[in-house]
């Protein structure tokens, strides 16, 4: 019995520590609200990876481990693993419909990948291998603002 929840409380443990991890490029986000038409976003913007994406307010965001840890509370349940080395986990707050992940990878991956749970755009910014992943519930022009909007900085 003993061996049994030593064996749980390992597994438990290793999930958590690989899902939440998050990429050193991350400290160089920055965010600054950014008028469209009538309609007000939020631009996230990393000059070391060299991307840029618009966000839509009202979220929950995490950009490192203890950020998540702060804000775990609030989330919605289940909270989608997004895989390693995120620059960022952002959930919609206002009505918890949605959440997405921009992670950063070693090597390139496919462009656009669609699962039965999510939608992955991936782009190469020099050197910076990057997706952005996002729940594939999430309301349709939502989802096309963040998908076309997800880019290189020039």
């Amino acid at each position: 019995m003993g061996k049994c929840i030593i064996s749980a409380f390992m597994l438990l443990l290793l999930w958590n520590c690989g899902t939440h991890h998050y990429s050193p490029l991350a400290i160089y986000n920055s965010m600054a609200l950014e008028k469209l038409g009538n309609n007000s976003y939020v631009r996230l913007t990393n000059d070391s990876a060299q991307v840029t994406m618009l966000l839509l307010g009202g979220f929950d965001m995490a950009q490192s481990k203890k950020q998540f840890d702060s804000i775990r509370y609030k989330l919605r349940k289940p909270v989608h693993r997004y895989g390693k080395d995120k620059l960022f986990y952002l959930q919609n707050s206002t009505a918890k419909v949605y959440d997405c992940a921009l992670m950063a990878h070693d090597k390139k991956v496919p462009s656009m990948k669609e699962t039965r749970r999510f939608i992955t755009k991936s782009i190469v910014c020099k050197n910076s291998f990057l997706s952005f992943r996002i729940y594939k519930k999430t309301h349709k022009e939502n989802l096309q603002l963040y998908l076309d909007h997800f880019k290189c900085i020039n």
